[in-house]
């Protein structure tokens, strides 16, 4: 069995603003082996992207508690310098929108050669055959041309792929992809996914891949991660989360996506939205929405359990009686 390469234990990230605290982030565990693509899906101010940013050290929020062991590593405890030799070379990231990631007055090589001056001190002349090799690892035609070309002049796909490269150039073991086909059509889209399986599978990176598209979490994920208000929500493999979805909003989440065969016209919606972080301090974040809150999750919030083996949920709905007493007085 593949050994745990990430471990994020009870983080919180909070955000200090002049309207108040906001927990972004309120008390997170994920774990991510060797090899394997885990995916945290959510809608728009779940906490996702605060979580990958925070594994980054690039939030600008404060974590209040918790850690996050990378390799053995608390990433947390490590000084700026020491992080810095870290990111790029062993944790990669690739952002939702390229063309605000790639700084457009350097070349796509330049960008490319960087990390791998950076971290594997690579001269000049050599980090510019390997951003050329990088380029035409990723799909890009003409990579000998394309390696002295500004952003804005490639294509949204073109530009994905260069982030990509980008983040591959050093082999790191993790890569951290945000929203990576979120602004790229359907046909682009298929095309990046099955670059990533590609260097998943020959380099046997891991991926963590932060989404709210369930089609993408099917087509990549080993395991998956459901977040809502800042906490984990669900968490199992993906064919127990498709055919088996224990949380309310999981649920929700799946009901609300088009299927072919059906004659509805109108799709599915959770009703309400999203809730402001930090408006909700007590109770189930989600209750508010959900169709089967009773009273006891409007007060006091679920502790996330294990229902079967290797599947978490967080919804009073399936604590037992006992693990419900316990919890009432936990919380008393």
């Amino acid at each position: 069995m593949e050994r745990t390469l990430l471990e994020i234990k009870r983080l919180k990230t909070y955000f200090y603003t002049e309207e108040g605290v906001i927990p972004a982030v309120d008390g997170v565990d994920i774990n991510i082996r060797e090899g394997e693509t885990v995916g945290v899906v959510g809608e728009s101010g779940s906490g996702k992207s605060v979580t990958s940013l925070t594994a980054m050290r690039l939030t600008p929020g404060k974590v209040v508690d918790g850690s996050i062991i990378f390799n053995g590593k608390d990433l947390l405890a490590l000084s700026e310098l020491e992080m810095q030799e870290v990111r790029g070379n062993e944790i990669a990231m690739i952002f939702q929108e390229p063309m605000t990631s790639l700084n457009p007055v350097f070349t796509v090589g330049d960008q490319i050669g960087e990390a791998v001056r950076i971290h594997l001190k690579y001269s000049k002349a050599q980090a510019r055959v390997k951003s050329i090799e990088m380029l035409k690892q990723v799909g890009i035609p003409r990579p000998e041309q394309i390696v002295d070309e500004y952003p804005h002049r490639l294509s949204g796909g073109m530009r994905q792929r260069v982030m990509i490269a980008m983040a591959m150039a050093c082999n790191p073991k993790l890569l951290i992809a945000d929203e990576p086909t979120t602004a790229l059509d359907v046909t682009i889209q298929a095309q990046i996914l099955d670059l990533m399986k590609q260097l998943k599978s020959t380099q046997g990176t891991a991926i963590l891949l932060i989404t709210h598209d369930l089609g993408v979490v099917a087509e990549m994920c080993d395991r998956v991660v459901v977040m809502y208000g800042g906490k984990v929500v669900e968490e199992s493999d993906v064919v127990t989360l498709f055919t088996d979805p224990k949380h309310p909003y999981t649920q929700g989440l799946l009901k609300s996506m088009p299927t072919l065969g059906t004659e509805e016209k109108r799709l599915y919606s959770i009703k309400g939205s999203v809730p402001t972080p930090g408006s909700l301090r007590e109770g189930c974040h989600f209750a508010p929405r959900c169709e089967f809150a009773s009273d006891v999750c409007r007060r006091k919030s679920p502790q996330l359990l294990e229902i079967e083996r290797g599947h978490f949920t967080r919804c009073w709905l399936h604590a037992s009686e006992e693990e419900g007493s316990h919890n009432e007085a936990a919380f008393g």
